[in-house]
């Protein structure tokens, strides 16, 4: 019998994830995000919503999934955590700054389809 670790694990080689960096700001704070996502802009939106403006610095799309869990890791050790004031899904991914130059650097250790920078995005 197959077990659902074993599903979930054959899922995360089929599954490709995005690594991005966003900057996260409204009138009282800015801050950065470092995730995962499987859809370009829906993540985004969502946290639109909680009323925070997003500009996407940098992502790095086509990444196996399992790999991208791995690298997402790495980078978010690599800065200092940030909690914002307002709660949304991923509050707990948010950083006080984030050296751009590194961040895409790590992102460069492991193959990757494409790059998208500086975007920012409006909600309608």
């Amino acid at each position: 019998m197959i077990s659902y670790l074993d599903v979930l694990a054959v899922e995360r080689r089929l599954i490709m994830g995005n690594i991005y960096l966003i900057e996260l700001y409204n009138n009282n704070e800015r801050f950065f995000k470092i995730g995962i996502t499987v859809h370009r802009y829906c993540r985004f939106y969502e946290i639109m919503k909680s009323g925070y403006q997003v500009n996407i610095l940098y992502m790095a799309m086509g990444y196996d999934y399992s790999e991208a869990l791995t690298l997402e890791s790495n980078l978010q050790s690599m800065f200092t955590p940030y909690r914002p004031t307002i709660k949304f899904g991923g509050y707990r991914e948010c950083f006080s700054s984030v050296d751009l130059e590194e961040f895409k650097a790590k992102t460069k250790l492991f193959p990757h389809k494409e790059i998208m920078e500086n975007i920012a995005i409006s909600w309608r």
